[in-house]
């Protein structure tokens, strides 16, 4: 029997069996789908971390020092870093804490306020879009002076040039020097969502000011390691655990992490989906018992009439193969759809499924279909003819 001549007679037996094989299918689509959809969905979730990372700024090195009798290391913690100039752009404070802001009638009851030094938006990875950044002469002169993100400036002037006005922070007035460029929306808690001062009129603004974290700026990824190493090494001589604690990350070693979490977890969904998949192959299997014992006449009068094995198996592998094959494109284009649906939901993001992930699985699907539908292909050319034909 010529190849052409088989695939026409599966075609016609999955289409004179369109429930049966459909539920026969359901198992692959099931399967495929789910392993299309959720890979896609952990590289879209790497793709949204990523993008909050970069936002964040890379080579970032976060410093954490803190001395139980409250002692201030900030100098000796910049004049090291100075020391370090070949490898770190700068250091600033990274001071955190709440305030109430108004501006003429409008409010915010809980707006984010940082402290920080002149090299503050260089080592938070932020541009100043309008007006002047803080300068070394506003943090040695406890000028009250500050820049705001985006939200903030939505919030309280609208349309309106914020460039000179001022606010009012816990009860001080504050001049607007600078707006930074838009980061992630301008919503509330987010990143846009801050008010910038010299962190040496920290005082000015609440009861308690904590100088025990830090952000350095390295100048790149393979900089950053020796960085961490120096850093390390010089608060080792100042903090001991007889004194205080301290420790330092970098946000490339967070990357790095996060790269590893999510292959981990790709692996994991995708062969949680992959069961799926050997459970539509035994279904596969099942069926081709059933149609094997339903044709069971007709096999015996093709071998009467000189019918060889490899024929037989050859129609029933392309019969449960195109089975499989057909759920797989089903599925294909099921977690097509379901990957740019959930990815907008989810992550506001357009995801696509990676190519590989796609062909790899429908590849997988009809390799099943074969797999499976070995079994019953090799039973059906193993009937005597005599037997066979004897079957009703």
């Amino acid at each position: 029997m010529k190849f052409a001549q088989a695939f026409k007679m599966a075609i016609n037996s999955v289409i004179s069996n369109k429930v049966r094989t459909f539920l026969t299918m359901l198992g692959v689509i099931i399967g495929v789908s789910a392993v299309i959809t959720l890979v896609s969905l952990v590289q879209g979730y790497q793709t949204s971390m990523m993008d909050w990372v970069e936002k964040q700024g890379t080579n970032k090195i976060e410093v954490y020092a803190y001395t139980w009798n409250g002692e201030d290391i900030s100098e000796d913690l910049y004049d090291y870093c100075l020391k370090m100039s070949d490898i770190v752009y700068g250091v600033t404070q990274n001071q955190n804490y709440w305030g109430r802001v108004t501006y003429q009638s409008k409010k915010l009851e809980d707006a984010t306020l940082y402290g920080g030094n002149d090299k503050y938006s260089l080592c938070n990875n932020y541009t100043v879009a309008k007006g002047r950044d803080l300068t070394l002469i506003d943090v040695k002169k406890y000028h009250k002076v500050c820049l705001i993100g985006t939200y903030i400036q939505k919030e309280l002037f609208g349309y309106k040039n914020p460039i000179g006005e001022k606010i009012t922070i816990n009860g001080q007035s504050i001049t607007v020097v600078g707006v930074y460029a838009e980061k992630d929306g301008s919503t509330q808690y987010g990143m846009d969502d801050r008010i910038v001062v010299p962190y040496t009129i920290g005082r000015y603004l609440t009861d308690y000011v904590d100088n025990s974290s830090f952000t350095v700026k390295a100048r790149d990824s393979k900089t950053t390691t020796e960085a961490i190493t120096r850093l390390q090494g010089f608060l080792s001589t100042k903090i001991n655990d007889n004194n205080g604690y301290y420790y330092v990350n970098s946000t490339n070693t967070e990357i790095e992490s996060n790269n590893q979490l999510t292959r981990m977890i790709s692996l994991v969904l995708g062969g949680i989906a992959g069961i799926a998949l050997l459970v539509g192959g035994i279904g596969i299997m099942n069926i081709m018992l059933v149609t094997v014992t339903e044709r069971t006449h007709e096999i015996g009068i093709r071998k009467a009439i000189g019918a060889r094995r490899g024929a037989i198996i050859t129609q029933f592998l392309i019969e449960s193969s195109v089975i499989s094959e057909l759920g797989g494109l089903i599925g294909l284009i099921l977690g097509f759809l379901l990957t740019l649906v959930l990815g907008k939901l989810i992550f506001n993001l357009v995801l696509f499924p990676a190519m590989g992930i796609s062909i790899g699985a429908v590849i997988f699907s009809v390799a099943i279909g074969v797999g499976f539908g070995l079994y019953p292909a090799i039973k059906a050319s193993a009937l005597q003819p005599v037997d066979a034909l004897r079957a009703e």
